[in-house]
Formats: structure tokens, C-alpha cells, sequence
């Protein structure tokens, strides 16, 4: 089977909490090191990330499971697998968020542009994240910035690596007038014109991007995703 014939498999299953797999075979980034539909599927996504989910009665998929690296467990079940029997670690679960509809008409924030490299060490110490990282989202032009009629940046959120909308911060001063919303929508527009499917993870008690994510009216996948890794 291709990418595509795949993805279409995955799609009768859950086309919600299998999103970020199904929108990285639709559109080729990676490849895939193990699929079996009564067993489950191992993607390597072109920046490196696994994407791992057991969804049949076969325990054939553990022996392609990655031995170290970052990945993408979905399910409760085999997140626990790859914690006790593999050493990955975890913080917490996360919730896929998937925009189910094929446009957004509602207006996003004025004035949003790309931000260049002048922002990095900025943008970086307000999210929380490696400079270095920020860079290369950067440079791969997904990194967007809101800025008042004085030019001052507001807010910026952008896609990361793997296509995920993420990393929405809105700047102290200017929380509770919208921005946060109008941001995402601006997000989930970009996607839509690239042809892309607009999700995101949300950690499980982030109460505050859940109740974004539900205004927007983003569907929840029924399984929680986890976010491992191990050197």
C-alpha cells in the first residue's frame, strides 16, 4: 500500500485522533517504516519525529517500535509500552485538536506577518523554548507575529516542525482582548491554503488552550497523544 492508500485506511478508523499522521502521509513528509491494519503503523516524519499507534489485535508492531528518539504515541496503551519496556519518557498526555471544516470565514487579526530572525532571541525567552529551535522555525518562514499600530509585537504562534499549529503566546500586556483567538485563526487559515490539515496538541491540563480550541469549534480525537522521547 502507498501513502495515500494508507491514510485512507487510517481515516476509516479515526480521522480525528490519526490527523497528524494522515496529513503527514497525505502529503509524503516521511515515510513509513512499519503499517499493518491488524497490527498498527510506524511513520517517520521528515524532521525526525515518530508517529506510532497500535489500533489491531497483532503485537507485530513492537518490534518496529524506535529505540530511542522522539515520538508520538497515540493511545494510553502503548505510551505505557514504550515507558516501561523501551525507557522513553513523558511529561504529560495531550489532546489532538483537528479543524474539521474546509475554510474558516471568520476574519483573524489585522497587521500578522511573518517575523524574521530580529525576533528569535525575544520570541524565545517569552515562549519558554531553545533559541535554536525558534531559528529554524524562523527560517522554514512558520513563525507569525501581531503587532499594534505602534509596531510593537503583541503575539506571534506559527507551525512547528512536524505542521502542528503551536507555540501561541500572547504577550502579558496585551492578554484578554482576543488576540489568542484571532492568532489561531489566522493559523488555521494558512493551513487551509497550503492544502494542510490544521490540528494541534494540547497538554491535558492547559484548561486555557482547551477552552480556545472548543470556541473555535476544533474537534478533540478520542485518543490522548504522547509526546516521548529518550537520548
Amino acid at each position: 500500500m502507498d501513502n495515500k492508500d494508507i491514510a485512507s485506511v487510517l481515516c476509516g478508523m479515526d480521522k480525528t485522533s490519526y490527523a497528524d499522521i494522515i496529513d503527514a502521509l497525505e502529503h509524503g513528509i516521511g515515510r513509513v517504516e512499519y503499517f499493518s491494519s491488524d497490527s498498527g503503523i510506524v511513520f517517520r516524519h521528515s524532521c525526525g519525529t515518530y508517529y506510532v499507534a497500535s489500533f489491531g489485535s497483532s503485537d507485530e508492531l513492537l518490534h518496529y517500535l524506535p529505540s530511542s528518539g522522539l515520538a508520538v504515541a497515540h493511545g494510553d496503551k502503548l505510551a505505557s509500552y514504550m515507558k516501561s519496556e523501551l525507557g522513553f519518557r513523558c511529561e504529560e498526555p495531550t489532546y489532538l485538536y483537528v479543524y474539521g471544516c474546509e475554510s474558516i470565514t471568520a476574519e483573524s487579526l489585522q497587521g500578522i506577518r511573518e517575523l524574521d530572525e530580529s525576533f528569535a532571541h525575544s520570541v524565545a525567552e517569552a515562549y519558554g523554548h531553545e533559541e535554536e529551535y525558534i531559528r529554524s522555525v524562523i527560517a522554514s518562514g512558520n513563525l507569525f507575529g501581531a503587532f499594534d499600530p505602534d509596531g510593537n509585537l503583541m503575539a506571534f504562534a506559527g507551525f512547528h516542525s512536524e505542521g502542528a499549529m503551536g507555540m501561541l503566546t500572547v504577550l502579558p500586556e496585551y492578554r484578554r482582548m482576543g488576540i489568542g483567538i484571532g492568532m489561531e485563526m489566522y493559523l488555521i487559515r494558512k493551513a487551509l491554503e497550503r492544502g494542510r490539515k490544521a490540528y494541534c496538541n494540547v497538554y491535558i491540563s492547559n484548561m486555557a488552550s482547551i477552552s480556545l480550541q472548543e470556541k473555535l469549534g476544533l474537534c478533540r480525537g478520542e485518543l490522548q497523544s504522547w509526546w516521548l522521547w529518550k537520548e
